[in-house]
């Protein structure tokens, strides 16, 4: 998929593939309308037309930010990329150049960014950029002696953004005192990019199994014996992995938690807070999920309940020996009649035989399901009374055998 958006650089993208492609390649070219003017629209239609000129099916789409600028345009302009992406099964090829490379690098030096954000367009990405090696001259002399239409978008003269203003004014004074700087920048992105893919590879193993309505997990064990730097270090790359960004008070906000108190919870950027487990520090959106209606649960084969999946099986209670205590198995003699439900406050489980009870929120303590974990956690009631809270407790009088029962066994959804 040809991300072509009718300027210079994506439309000798386009000749140049539509030249060397053989016929088993499948091409799609896409572009995106940005609504910022008449030069726009006319470069979303040139492209559409050498593409069909070329034989190639091409989807164009109009979009409008509700806010302005460059950041708005990117963001507007890559999901829609992503979406025709995923619906045609296939990989984005944009039309970036060696000099956009170093204006990204640089533009990143200037906001402080660390190794991470250093290797600029050279990081590790779905995305592919067939032209990275080579300059917008060399470029502008393919489309000079192919003779290739293309528009000049007239934003792309304009000091209002950053990037034009590193692109017409700062570059060049740059380069002429310092002839070599555009090497120097491809050798500091090259070793940045050689160490990002180290430390990704290390944040890996930081990552746990996800949760259910979380973005990612973290093994907050091992994070706390880091040292500050190496939180800062290592949190980003652990982040990307579930595709979350956060900036720079978000990461700040979620080293603090690592080193914080069981149950501490607090917000991050992004519409993203984090919660502090025993053992992990799960990140997920703010607003946690509304709540999730009750349902039967049928004594035979599958039953799903928001993150939680039970399985049912009949068994043969006959003997005396006791049965396996297993906080996620449930035993219960085959007539009864179980509905599972999220917990709720007032809600208590019956601890022996002689009727005491306490309430599921002291068995959550127990347990290590702090604060926030607990939303949506679900109980298995017969009638009125709470019998089970899958993973923590059943009630004593559950596993009592009969000669028909159903072994019913709950686990946690991971992704």
């Amino acid at each position: 998929m040809l991300a072509v958006s009718g300027g210079a650089d994506s439309s000798v993208l386009l000749d140049a593939v539509a030249r060397l492609r053989s016929a088993e390649h499948r091409i799609v070219v896409v572009s995106v309308d940005h609504g910022t003017g008449e030069a726009a629209t006319e470069a979303t239609a040139l492209a559409a037309a050498m593409a069909a000129r070329l034989g190639l099916p091409a989807i164009t789409e109009r979009v409008t930010p509700e806010r302005h600028g460059e950041a708005a345009w990117r963001e507007a302009r890559w999901a829609f990329l992503r979406r025709i992406a995923a619906r045609e099964g296939s990989a984005v090829a944009t039309a970036h150049t060696r000099d956009d490379h170093v204006e990204t690098v640089v533009m990143r030096i200037l906001r402080g960014s660390g190794a991470r954000g250093l290797a600029g367009l050279l990081a590790s990405s779905p995305v592919e950029r067939p032209l990275l090696n080579h300059t917008r001259s060399q470029v502008l002399d393919y489309a000079r002696r192919r003779r290739i239409q293309f528009v000049e978008d007239p934003t792309n003269a304009s000091r209002a953004h950053l990037r034009n203003r590193i692109r017409h004014d700062l570059l060049p004074a740059i380069r002429a005192v310092r002839p070599g700087f555009d090497a120097e920048i491809l050798e500091l992105s090259g070793a940045a990019a050689r160490l990002r893919a180290e430390v990704d590879a290390c944040a890996a193993t930081f990552v746990l199994p996800a949760e259910p309505g979380c973005r990612v997990v973290l093994d907050a064990g091992r994070l706390v014996g880091l040292t500050d730097e190496g939180l800062r270090t290592l949190l980003p790359a652990a982040l990307a992995g579930g595709g979350v960004t956060l900036d720079r008070r978000g990461l700040e906000r979620l080293a603090q938690l690592v080193r914080a108190d069981p149950g501490s919870q607090g917000q991050l950027s992004g519409g993203l807070g984090a919660i502090r487990g025993r053992g992990e520090l799960l990140v997920r959106p703010a607003a946690l999920g509304t709540a999730v209606d009750a349902v039967r649960l049928s004594p035979k084969g599958e039953t799903r309940f928001d993150g939680f999946h039970f399985v049912a099986r009949s068994i043969d209670g006959a003997g005396h020996d006791p049965l396996p205590v297993d906080p996620w198995i449930l035993y219960i003699q085959q007539t009864a009649q179980l509905v599972v439900r999220q917990w709720y406050p007032g809600d208590r489980l019956t601890i022996d035989l002689m009727g005491g009870r306490r309430r599921v929120k002291r068995f959550f303590a127990d347990a290590g399901i702090v604060g926030p974990l607990r939303a949506g956690w679900p109980v298995v009631v017969k009638g009125d009374e709470v019998i089970w809270i899958p993973g923590v407790r059943s009630t004593p009088a559950a596993g009592r055998r009969e000669e028909a029962m159903v072994e019913i066994r709950c686990e946690r959804v991971r992704g």
